[in-house]
Order: C-alpha cells, then sequence, then structure tokens
C-alpha cells in the first residue's frame, strides 16, 4: 500500500519547525525501508530549496491556488486534482504533516492529520478567530484521525467545540549530530535561546532575567531567530535603555543545519522561557547538543523534556529565572548532560516515529503499510 505526504504547505518562507517536522518524519519512513511507499506531493518550486531532503522519493509537484480573500477554496479546488493523483498513484491513504484551515484532503480514501498546537484558535482578532475556528475544526473532522504532537496538545484539542475525531499522540522526532561535536572555547561564552520572537514565547523575562545576573557573570545572551515587531518594539529598546547592547545580540542569519549545531553544542546554557508550546523542539536539540537547559514548567515542556531539565516559575518571574540561571551555571559539572542526550536520541528518533506512523495508518487502512 502507498500514502500520499501533503507537503504543499512548505514555500521558502514556511516556519521551519514545520518543514522539519515533515523532513525528520520523512527520514524515518526512509530509515523503516518504506521509501517506496510514499509518495510526496509539493507545490511547484519546492524543489529549489528542499528537494535535498526528498531525496529518492517520487514527488509529483502540484499547484494548489485559492480564490482571492477566500483561503478555504483552496482544498475544494484542488480536491479533484488530488483524487485523480491518489488514483492513478495506487494511493491508500493521505498523510498531512500540518493541517490548517486551508489544509488539502480527499474523499476517496481516509485521511490523517498532525495538529502542532491550539494557539490559533485563540487568536485575539474576533474574525480572525472565528474564521479560523470554523475553517479548522472542518478540516479536522474530515480526518480519519488526528495525530496531536504531546499530550497537552491533545487535551487542548478535545476542550475545542466541535472537534470529533479521534486523536492519537505521537511525538516528534528531533535529529541532530551536536553532541559529537567537539565543544570550542567561546570569549565570551554564551547563554541561548531559539525560539520565535513573539510575546507568548516569553523572550522578555529571558532578557530580564539576564539582566539581573549579568554582573555575576561573563556571558552574553544570544536569541537566535528572525526579527519581528516584537523585537523592534518591546526588546530592542529594553536592551537599549537598560546598557545591555554590548551584551544581549540577536543571530538572525540564516544557519545552515550545521552551523545550528555549532551554535547549540558551544552554549554554556540553554533557556527556553515559552510560555506556550505544543512541543518543546529547541529544548531537546540542546539537550541532544549536551547543553544543559532550564525551561518554563509549561506541562508540554515538561512532558516533551520528560522531567528530566532544570524547570523554574512562574514564567513571568524573571527572578526565578536568574535563580535557575546560576545555579545551572555554577553545577554544569554536575548535570548528568550525556544521560539525556541519550534518553532524548533514544525517545525522539525518526525510526521511532515513523513506526508509530506506520503502526497507525495500518490500523486505520486494515492493512500493513
Amino acid at each position: 500500500m502507498k500514502i500520499a505526504v501533503d507537503l504543499t504547505y512548505i514555500r521558502e518562507e514556511t516556519n521551519t519547525g514545520l518543514a522539519n517536522y515533515a523532513f525528520y518524519l520523512l527520514k524515518g519512513f526512509r530509515e523503516n525501508g518504506l521509501r517506496d511507499s510514499v509518495v510526496i506531493l509539493t507545490e511547484s518550486g519546492f524543489g529549489e530549496g528542499f528537494a535535498a531532503y526528498t531525496e529518492g522519493f517520487r514527488t509529483i509537484p502540484a499547484e494548489t491556488r485559492m480564490l482571492p480573500f477566500l483561503p478555504f477554496t483552496r482544498g475544494p479546488l484542488f480536491r479533484r486534482k488530488l483524487e485523480a493523483v491518489i488514483k492513478s498513484e495506487g494511493i491508500g491513504l493521505l498523510l498531512s504533516p500540518y493541517i490548517y484551515d486551508r489544509s488539502l484532503y480527499a474523499r476517496n480514501v481516509p485521511c490523517i492529520g498532525v495538529i502542532h498546537d491550539t494557539k490559533l484558535f485563540y487568536q485575539g482578532n474576533p474574525i480572525l478567530r472565528a474564521r479560523y475556528r470554523i475553517g479548522a475544526v472542518r478540516a479536522l473532522n474530515r480526518l480519519e484521525r488526528i495525530v496531536a504532537i504531546s499530550g497537552c496538545t491533545r487535551d487542548d484539542l478535545i476542550k475545542i467545540p466541535g472537534v470529533k475525531t479521534g486523536i492519537e499522540v505521537i511525538h516528534n522526532s528531533v535529529v541532530s549530530n551536536a553532541g559529537k561535536l567537539e565543544k570550542e572555547v567561546c570569549n565570551p561564552p554564551y547563554i541561548l535561546d531559539v525560539n520565535t520572537l513573539l510575546e507568548h514565547k516569553n523572550p522578555l523575562t529571558l532578557l530580564k532575567a539576564f539582566e539581573l545576573v549579568s554582573r555575576e557573570i561573563p556571558h552574553n545572551l544570544v536569541f537566535k531567530g528572525s526579527r519581528t515587531p516584537y523585537w523592534d518594539t518591546v526588546l530592542e529598546p529594553y536592551i537599549a535603555s537598560h546598557s545591555l547592547s554590548d551584551r544581549v545580540e540577536l543571530n538572525e542569519t540564516r544557519l545552515s543545519q550545521e552551523e545550528m549545531e555549532h551554535l547549540y553544542r558551544n552554549a554554556d546554557l540553554f533557556v527556553s522561557p515559552s510560555m506556550m508550546e505544543g512541543f518543546g523542539f529547541t529544548p531537546i536539540e540542546a539537550a541532544l547538543a549536551g547543553v544543559p537547559v532550564i525551561c518554563n514548567d509549561l506541562p508540554a515542556l515538561v512532558e516533551s523534556t520528560r522531567g528530566l531539565v532544570t524547570y523554574y516559575s512562574p514564567a513571568q518571574d524573571a527572578s526565578a529565572l536568574a535563580d535557575k540561571i546560576l545555579y545551572v551555571l555554577e553545577n554544569r559539572e554536575y548535570i548528568k548532560t550525556e544521560e539525556i542526550r541519550g534518553e532524548f536520541a533514544s525517545a525522539y528518533s525518526p525510526s521511532r516515529q515513523a513506526e508509530c506512523f506506520a503502526e497507525l495508518i495500518s490500523s486505520v487502512c486494515g492493512r500493513r503499510f
């Protein structure tokens, strides 16, 4: 049996985490000997930037346009073409690694889709929130199964009115070779946060905590992410007004995987103060690099980091975070980073994730995938 994997949501501007999720899943299918059973649907032009991640898979370019100002028309307009592809390729199931209000769907085969978090269900603009809820609930209820990336995301989905489809939990896979690299001596040493620079990711609390400890440590603070209006209007003015410009850095350079691994590996500490996550991807990447990690005790972060890293609370308490930063930096040699790295490498391997999906696909289709 073959499955089609919908990657039409991946474009150059696509959030890197959402793209990596799909690419790591494909890696797992490849490692498990399932490459010939997978057909990939992509937008035209996909090969210019992402072909290396899908090498060896059969890829079908597809244009999935929608009517202006009517984003929900994307699925219906492409459905007939999609169903023709499914028939000609002998596809038994459509898998969408990212479900949202404009997701594609098919009526002639079962569909499975992944939802990564529920924040768009609660966005501030009431018109956008209502439009998204209508479209997303419709998209979710077309599925045979919803896959949530954590138990916390599943619990949030259950609370959303109108969602009727069964929900399974399959954790992300995370790939990193950073733990195999030699750690370099950096001058100055640095504390790292890799996150989207938005208010709900809580970078301001980290900035305030760093200010409290900055006179006691030699470290700089490095934010890795793209510049956002929140950085320009809140974070950068705070940095300037508190005389931190020579100690705080924004790294907005587009880095290769190897460059990211070096950035992780050479940090003395990784901090994720985020107040909203479906899955704690970057703290796991940091732990796989052998770096001590501090997280807010958000349930999704505790779940994904398996209770193995250092936690602080409340989320916006800069003093509490500052105390943990000093504690971890002073006790780095006692933190069992290698044991944590080993457990995460086993728990979050692409092969294991792909095996979970294969079992789910087989149960939905009633035959082995």
